[in-house]
């Protein structure tokens, strides 16, 4: 093999198929995809209900939720972690939580 043929790949172009290679691998850069509308949400809508907000709370990363749905989503997840917690036969008391109980234990 000639002098030549050992260095084919040691050139300093970056060539459109390398380019499209490397996108396509890392997943970043120019996609083309063409979303659909329902993909898109609109900018007054909620992050958890996807509905227009009427009390409207934004989080200081730009995330806009309406009061009621955060409030509906965090008493949904309480309850889930003691149902969880009864599963697993810890009891609602051992752990120190109780979603009846406001008060400390």
């Amino acid at each position: 093999m000639t002098r030549h043929g050992k260095n084919c790949t040691a050139g300093a172009v970056y060539t459109y198929h390398e380019k499209k290679k490397d996108t396509a691998a890392s997943g970043y850069g120019t996609q083309n995809i063409r979303l659909s509308r329902d993909a898109v949400k609109d900018f007054d809508c909620c992050c958890l209900s996807l509905q227009p907000c009427h009390d409207p709370v934004v989080t200081p990363d730009g995330y806009l939720y309406e009061r009621e749905a955060i409030l509906e989503y965090i008493l949904h997840q309480k309850k889930e972690i003691a149902r969880q917690m009864k599963v697993m036969g810890m009891g609602a008391r051992a752990g120190g939580f109780d979603p009846e109980h406001t008060e400390p234990l």
